[in-house]
């Protein structure tokens, strides 16, 4: 009886290296994005949801691992990463890059603390703009570029609706953040509803997995690509956006 509990076990151990083995093993560099991507003891949100099916389906195992996103940037040019999240829309790099199919537009809003007084589109250049490290926004890149306008960064949404929150240069300071990320910011911390106000849609954008240059990477997203046209289309990539509030 010994010898054959003995036996099991070490079949069980040998199918579950050989399946190991046949895993391809991929670096997704994490910048956290609520609903997206979101912090946690493990990562999850739409994004990490969706990756991890296509992993279970197509023999990847993913290792997730946190970047800010001018590394991130930066990691996935050299070959270090695998894929990341991003847009095509936002990405000003140089280099010729695989991209996803778009996963969700992203309507990015204007925001302001409710006693900001009233907010012209036209003179942004008189504010204090909030926004995150190593990010770009596409509409205000002329300013900075040409001190028009100044900037202060923080680590996250998170950071920066806190600041606009507390009420820190209320009468200047102004963000640009998605819609989706505000949304579920608010719904865990009602603060940001009650004192946090929206001057409409400054820009939309894809929101996308961009894979990098070594055949590994080709591959992951070719395959990423192929399992991803099918998926949209289920009930169950319904189902992972309303999970989020999507």
């Amino acid at each position: 009886m010994l010898l054959l509990l003995l036996s099991c076990i070490l079949s069980f151990a040998g199918h579950a290296k050989s399946a190991q083995k046949n895993k391809t093993f991929i670096n997704f560099a994490v910048q956290y994005y609520p609903p997206f991507i979101i912090e946690h003891d493990r990562e999850q949100g739409v994004l990490i949801d969706i990756f991890e099916l296509f992993s279970a389906q197509y023999h990847y195992q993913a290792h997730y691992l946190v970047y800010p996103e001018k590394r991130s940037s930066i990691a996935i040019e050299r070959g270090n990463v695998d894929v990341r999240m991003e847009s095509e829309h936002w990405y000003r790099g140089t280099m010729q890059m695989c991209w996803s199919e778009p996963i969700y537009a992203v309507e990015d809003v204007f925001v302001t603390h409710k006693e900001s007084g009233k907010f012209d589109i036209n003179g942004l250049n008189e504010r204090l703009f909030l926004g995150r490290f190593g990010y770009t926004y596409p509409q205000l890149e002329l300013s900075f570029d040409n001190n028009l306008l100044q900037r202060k960064d923080y680590y996250s949404e998170f950071d920066i609706l806190s600041v606009l929150a507390g009420g820190s240069d209320k009468a200047l300071a102004f963000s640009i953040v998605g819609e989706p990320t505000l949304r579920w910011l608010q719904l865990k911390y009602p603060v940001f509803k009650s004192t946090i106000s929206v001057h409409g849609v400054s820009d939309v954008a894809p929101l996308q997995l961009q894979f990098g240059r070594t055949q590994r990477a080709k591959k992951l997203c070719d395959d990423f690509n192929h399992f991803y046209a099918d998926f949209k289309k289920t009930e169950q990539f319904k189902q992972i956006l309303l999970k989020y509030g999507l």
